[in-house]
């Protein structure tokens, strides 16, 4: 199914982050992509599976959360994180801001596991030290 991506902070996410991202809480609060109910059944899938999520920049699993307000037709939204890092455009345009808005992905449901972070920090940048 084909999505645009937005991301941003949420009120979890900042909570978890001071927390600790190596914990479960900033797993579960960043490591998640929020979809309509309309979405969610489209693809058929519930709250609490997981799906990936592709973009030309590259993929992460996340496991689906239903919207609490209606996002606009065809949108998915992920926290800021290491996850949505994996995704959105590189490219700062000289703002040392990567793009975190409007970004064209595929979804697909998936039985892959959603990864821990030091997991997908492995996973996406090699061996620590050797970024």
């Amino acid at each position: 199914m084909k999505a645009i991506l937005n991301t941003g902070r949420t009120i979890w996410q900042g909570q978890a982050i001071e927390a600790g991202k190596d914990l479960k809480l900033y797993v579960d609060a960043a490591a998640i992509v929020y979809m309509n109910p309309e979405m969610m059944r489209a693809l058929g899938v519930r709250e609490g599976d997981n799906v990936k999520v592709i973009s030309e920049y590259g993929e992460v699993v996340v496991k689906v959360v239903e919207t609490k307000e209606a996002l606009p037709e065809n949108m998915i939204f992920i926290p800021m994180g290491p996850w949505a890092n994996c995704i959105v455009r590189p490219s700062t345009d000289s703002t040392a801001t990567p793009s975190f808005k409007n970004i064209p992905v595929e979804i697909i449901p998936t039985s892959e596991n959603v990864l821990d972070m030091p997991t997908l920090m492995k996973k996406a940048y090699g061996k620590f030290g050797q970024i």
